[in-house]
């Protein structure tokens, strides 16, 4: 065993001095991100994806799937949820919220809705005739991390009002340059109850 050691040290040493005697060195690249992995944005980054996702779904009623209602309480979970768009994912506990994005989302969101964050989903739904519904006629928003790039992210939403009032889906937003980031449209399926 300590042969096997001593010959992999000469070996990685010798290799070593053969670089730097040529004046060559090997370059090495981290490995590239899978597309899936968390994006990596700072705050303002951060509460610009999500503003844009969060008025898109809620000025859009085929999304939301409430046509024609303006949801003046908005009740947000104060966590990102990784399944948040699948009805059937185990939607585990995912990464805080950061008080300055909670900030910049409240405010941006300020003249259309007034935003609550909350811990738990089960703090804002109360029972009515048999009906799980969000309190003072809201909704609760449930958000995805964003995953992707630079370039390009996916979010992912749940929105529940009422026991047949829910939907599933995410987002694709685009960083557009000269105007930011920017909700494009969909991808993969959609759930609506």
């Amino acid at each position: 065993m300590r042969r096997m050691l001593l010959v992999a040290t000469v070996a990685g040493l010798l290799t070593a001095a053969t670089a730097g005697c040529t004046g060559q060195t090997k370059a090495t690249t981290p490995p590239a991100a899978p597309a899936s992995t968390p994006a990596a944005a700072g705050v303002a980054d951060e509460a610009a994806i999500y503003v844009q996702v969060l008025r898109r779904y809620l000025d859009t009623p085929s999304d939301n799937s409430f046509a024609g209602h303006t949801f003046s309480k908005v009740y947000l979970l104060d966590h990102y949820v990784p399944d948040a768009g699948d009805p059937d994912g185990p939607h585990e506990r995912g990464t805080p919220i950061g008080p300055d994005a909670q900030r910049q989302f409240t405010t941006a969101l300020a003249p259309e809705a007034t935003v609550a964050f909350v811990a738990d989903r089960n703090t804002v739904i109360e029972t009515r005739d048999g009906c799980p519904q969000v309190r003072d006629g809201g909704i609760l928003i449930t958000l995805g991390p964003a995953t992707g790039d630079d370039h390009e992210v996916r979010v992912a939403v749940n929105g529940f009002v009422a026991c047949l009032g829910a939907t599933w889906l995410t987002y694709v937003v685009h960083n557009e340059p000269g105007s930011g980031w920017r909700v494009t449209g969909t991808t993969g399926s959609m759930a609506i109850s």
